[in-house]
This record gives C-alpha cells, structure tokens and sequence, in this order.
C-alpha cells in the first residue's frame, strides 16, 4: 500500500515523493551523525527507513534491504558492548570490572535521558569510565590497576564508535544506493 501519490507523473506527486525523498535522507544523514555523540544513529536509520518503506510501500526500501539494515544495526550494538569490554580487558581490567563498564554505561546512558538526553555522550563516557574503574580499585585496591581499567574501556568504547560508525555509513550507502536507483 502506498500512502504517497504514486502517479510520478503528475506535477504534484512526484513533487510530494521527491520532498519525502529528500526528508528522509536528511534524517539518514543526521542519524548517521548522531552516532558520534553516542547516540543510537544506526537504530534510527533502521526505524526511519522502515517508516519510508512503508510510505512509499516498499518501492525503494523492501523487504531485502530492511532486513539487511536490520542486522547491520545489530551488529552495531552488539559490538558496541563487546569494544567496551574488550577495551577495559586490554587495559588490565578483570571480567567484573569490564562488566562493570558496560553497566556504568547503560546506567550513565538512562540517567542522561531523565534529562532529556542532555549530556548522553558525557554521561555515558563518565559511565563507563567510572563503572571500569570503581568495580576495579574495588577489587584489587590499586588506583593504578583501575585508571588503567577505566582507560582501556574508554580506549574500546572510542573504537566502537568507529565501527558503528562504519557500519552506520554502509547503511547510508546501501539507502542512498536504493533510492538513487529505484527514482523513476
């Protein structure tokens, strides 16, 4: 079902199409950004490409290419978690306080959204830091030992950004492909 004039041949049709088109590449864009403030950019993209799938009905975003963004976004955030973790181990850190950057950070994360997201990238870069470095001195009672914990989780989650930023381009390139391709 296509909620959109489809008849591009008419003035005002392919001129609401192309304005949709355009809206929706620009909140793909500002999504992609969005990743680098820690912020969930891939699950937007996703979330917007499904709503102009089902606007256009599936005429340049099907079913295929959802599925793929899909897995992408997941990848994403699977990853995101792993980076953190694997970063605080590098640095030293035990299992217990890689955890606990991951938990700092989901808490750090919530707490930013009581406050209307204001701050989420400090907050959850403080969240992190702090989850490594608390469970860390906590258990081997040395500052050194848990700087270098809180350290090595920033270090993993500054390369998750990368990656999910990555990622979050490819998504960008496989859209911009689908739409460029599928403009009559």
């Amino acid at each position: 079902m296509n909620l959109v004039f489809s008849d591009c041949g008419s003035s005002s049709g392919g001129n609401m199409n192309l304005w949709i088109a355009v809206i929706y590449l620009v909140l793909i864009l500002f999504s992609w950004l969005f990743i680098f403030f820690g912020g969930f950019g891939t699950f937007l993209i996703l979330l917007f490409s499904l709503i102009y799938a089902l606007i256009t009905g599936f005429e340049f975003i099907n079913g295929k290419t959802l599925i793929a963004l899909g897995l992408l976004c997941l990848a994403g955030e699977l990853f995101d978690y792993i980076f953190i973790y694997l970063g605080a181990k590098i640095g030293g850190a035990s299992k217990k306080a890689g955890m606990g950057a991951i938990v700092g950070g989901l808490i750090a994360a919530a707490v930013s959204l009581a406050f209307y997201g204001v701050g989420l990238f400090l907050f959850t870069i403080a969240g992190i830091f702090l989850g490594a470095f608390i469970v860390e001195l906590n258990e081997k009672k040395d500052v050194l030992k848990a700087l270098k914990a809180g350290l090595g989780s920033l270090v993993g989650r500054f390369s998750a950004v990368i990656f999910k930023a990555s990622l979050g381009l490819v998504m960008v390139i496989i859209i911009f492909y689908h739409i460029i391709t599928g403009w009559k």
